[in-house]
């Protein structure tokens, strides 16, 4: 910790009291902190490998025009978005105080506000800062084809000889096998479309990750946006499959009155069907491969593995995201 403590102060002129470890979710590359300073206030401090700046760029944007949505980025004592230390970069915001939107179900009010804030952040102007430092949308499923691929090499090789979370992966995975293809199948054809078609919408700047878990409530109509780590320019669709339609997560799907009072802040939109379903494939591709590359590894914790597990089961599930990939979905 110590360390961590002496990079902040030498980077971000931060004078760090107290710095405990946070868990940092899904994101392997990155050790996540919780820092303050004798004053009190609270900072995020993340040391990752992504040498990206998207997701420092794009909520920076944001919370110039929409003040308390955003974690606040504190820049480098020379002006720089991330400092260079000991092979990675560390990257300092305020700590955003409040309640966790997955922590309970979310009111009329702040679903509302939910939409409001997606709006205004697809509303942010596309400038020259975020065209450098922000990854574009290239409707190339590539990456989580293959991840995907690798995944069902892993899991249909499962012997005799695996531990109970393995044998039940593989049995769930091989009852939704033809499914899981289908959906493979269905990314690599859309991508093909998307890339041919000239009326697509403009792009935007897109979170590209926010479900609830990445949402915390501030106040009784308030709610902020955190961890922009893919932020990519795309169209607003690569937002709005995480509510429409229920969403992506199959423990807290979004039912039909919230999707409507999420509308009611975000406003009217007629979303593209064909965007949507790729957005869909691509995301449960690439969320099979990752939770079930950590549910097959014996060397990690047992009960993450087995939450992993029931992750890649949700996904599989009536109301996973496959579901919604599918034709009828």
């Amino acid at each position: 910790m110590d360390r961590i403590a002496g990079w902040v102060a030498e980077h971000h002129g931060i004078a760090l009291t107290d710095l405990r470890a946070v868990e940092a979710g899904a994101d392997r590359g990155a050790d996540l902190f919780r820092g303050t300073d004798s004053d009190g206030t609270g900072y995020a401090v993340k040391w990752t490998v992504n040498d990206s700046t998207a997701g420092l760029v794009i909520p920076e944007a944001l919370g110039a025009v929409a003040p308390g949505t955003v974690a606040d980025v504190v820049r480098t004592r020379d002006g720089g978005l991330l400092a260079d230390v000991a092979g990675r970069r560390l990257a300092v915001t305020r700590w955003v105080t409040g309640a966790p939107a997955l922590g309970g179900p979310l009111r009329r009010e702040q679903w509302t506000a939910y939409g409001r804030l997606l709006a205004r952040l697809h509303r942010v102007p596309v400038d020259d800062a975020l065209t450098v430092a922000v990854p574009a949308e290239t409707y190339d499923p590539g990456k989580w084809v293959r991840a995907f691929d690798d995944a069902d090499r892993a899991v249909t090789g499962v012997g005799p000889g695996a531990d109970d979370i393995q044998h039940r992966l593989a049995e769930g995975w091989t009852a939704g096998r033809d499914r899981l293809f289908e959906v493979r199948d269905r990314a690599v054809a859309l991508a093909g479309v998307l890339r041919r078609r000239a009326d697509l919408p403009a792009p935007v700047p897109c979170h590209a990750d926010p479900h609830l878990g990445n949402v915390i409530v501030t106040g009784d109509t308030r709610v902020v946006l955190i961890d922009f780590d893919d932020a990519v320019l795309a169209p607003p669709e690569r937002d709005l499959m995480f509510v429409l339609g229920g969403g992506v997560l199959p423990f807290a799907p979004a039912t039909t009155v919230q999707q409507a009072w999420f509308l009611d802040g975000y406003g009217g939109v007629d979303p593209d069907p064909e965007l949507l379903t790729y957005y869909r494939c691509t995301r449960a591709l690439e969320d099979v491969a990752e939770l079930a590359t950590v549910a097959l590894d014996p060397a990690l914790d047992l009960a993450e593995r087995a939450e992993n597990l029931g992750y890649v089961e949700g996904v599989l599930g009536p109301y996973g995201l496959l579901a919604q990939a599918l034709p009828g979905g």
